[in-house]
């Protein structure tokens, strides 16, 4: 019975983690290492619903259905992590997360296209007094990697902003605050609005 207790406490552990890798933006980092413990639990998982499930015991048929819930959880983390970006599993799976959009927090996608998403010329009067607090220095170091959410037409009338295409992959000079300092594959920096970008 100490064993059921075990992996119940692995499989917790493991699905706090996939839940901090997805809430901190980090799954690409840890999507391999998530695999691996998760393969290794839904082997210790499938055993375990065996033995409990066929024992005349009361107490193991109880957490022979509780593994079996657990398993449940398991193999919704294998598809998510075991998925393509592109893919029609991991798209559907997003479209029941709130995803961070443009200006508000409470829009939602379908089929790629932002639903009550404000546009880039509310976005822009919305975030004007920020645009003064950033500088592009070309010298700056790239340290993180971002893929765009969406498409953005940067402003003719301010140079510094940067214009960038969905799917786009642009280097990053920092994480913080609502505009951040970007340089596209071609060479041109700018700045770009944070909640256009996802880090990679």
């Amino acid at each position: 019975m100490r064993w059921v207790w075990i992996i119940t406490f692995y499989n917790l552990a493991l699905i706090i983690g996939a839940t901090m890798a997805v809430a901190t933006q980090a799954v690409s980092s840890y999507r391999l290492v998530i695999l691996t413990f998760l393969a290794g639990s839904l082997s210790l998982l499938f055993l375990s619903i065996d033995v409990t499930i066929n024992v005349h015991y009361a107490k193991l048929s109880a957490a022979g259905s509780g593994l079996i819930f657990q398993s449940f959880a398991m193999i919704f983390w294998v598809l998510y992590f075991g998925a393509e970006e592109d893919s029609l599993v991991k798209r559907s799976i997003n479209g029941f997360v709130i995803p961070r959009t443009p200006g508000t927090g409470g829009a939602t996608m379908s089929n790629g296209v932002a639903h009550g998403a404000v546009s880039p010329d509310q976005h822009r009067q919305q975030n004007n007094s920020n645009l003064t607090s950033v500088v592009v220095t070309p010298s700056q170091d790239y340290a993180y990697k971002a893929r765009a959410l969406y498409s953005y037409e940067a402003n003719p009338e301010d140079s510094n902003e940067l214009g960038f295409v969905k799917g786009e992959v642009l280097d990053i000079v920092d994480n913080k605050g609502k505009w951040w300092q970007a340089r596209k594959q071609d060479g041109t920096a700018g700045i770009a609005p944070s909640n256009y970008l996802q880090l990679i």
